[in-house]
């Protein structure tokens, strides 16, 4: 893949690491020129994020089910007609990209799981907290032992959901709230996925940015 493959208004994800710390952001394609790109920039709490010299950023992009990057990219801010960027200037081919382990997104919804035991399956629905390649981690009142097999379906539409089995891994118990947070290893990777975590990276920062501009027209 060369920067001509790519796609205004597509979304995006620069992993961001410091020190030993990753952090994922979604961001969108402005504008695709011959030898960089501009990408809509990073708001937190109405401020546009900016990376200093102690940060080391990988671009991801995905097309077709697989995920490309260039590795350790630079992005200034620059102004275009009154409006902010980040330029990233892109050269050669972008290399073929393995995030599993590495790229988790926040999902805070209600899902069904079933959990598989020993008097037959029981399903019902629990808060899901995040989501990544290698597996999720959710949070519910039951209390399961590690190892325990069970199945996440995720809804994609009213009518087309995704289904993934899991093996339960690392299990926490809040005795003040009376739940437990779960976390989940994925037993089979499935191509879909990494499809729906950029979708959901992207539906996060519309979300961010709607409410960022209803703020700045009160």
């Amino acid at each position: 893949m060369t920067i001509s493959d790519l796609q205004p208004q597509h979304p995006a994800t620069l992993v961001v690491t410091v020190g030993l710390k990753s952090k994922d952001l979604a961001t969108t394609i402005a504008e695709v020129h011959s030898d960089y790109i501009l990408l809509q920039p990073i708001l937190v709490e109405g401020r546009t994020v900016g990376f200093g010299d102690s940060c080391t950023i990988d671009f991801l992009y995905l097309q077709e089910q697989a995920v490309y990057a260039w590795h350790s990219v630079t992005l200034p801010l620059v102004k275009v007609k009154g409006n902010t960027y980040y330029r990233l200037a892109l050269e050669g081919e972008a290399k073929p990209y393995n995030r599993r382990n590495s790229f988790r997104v926040y999902i805070g919804e209600t899902m069904a799981i079933t959990v598989f035991q020993s008097h037959g399956p029981q399903s019902f629905n629990v808060l899901v907290r995040d989501i990544s390649e290698s597996g999720f981690g959710f949070v519910c009142k039951e209390e399961y032992e590690t190892s325990r097999t069970i199945r996440l379906t995720i809804p994609l539409t009213e009518r087309k959901s995704l289904s993934l089995s899991a093996t339960i891994v690392r299990k926490e118990h809040n005795e003040e709230k009376g739940t437990y947070t779960y976390g989940c290893k994925f037993i089979e990777p499935n191509s879909y996925l990494s499809s729906y975590l950029m979708a959901k990276q992207r539906e996060r920062q519309q979300e961010k940015t709607t409410a960022y501009s209803a703020v700045k027209k009160r």
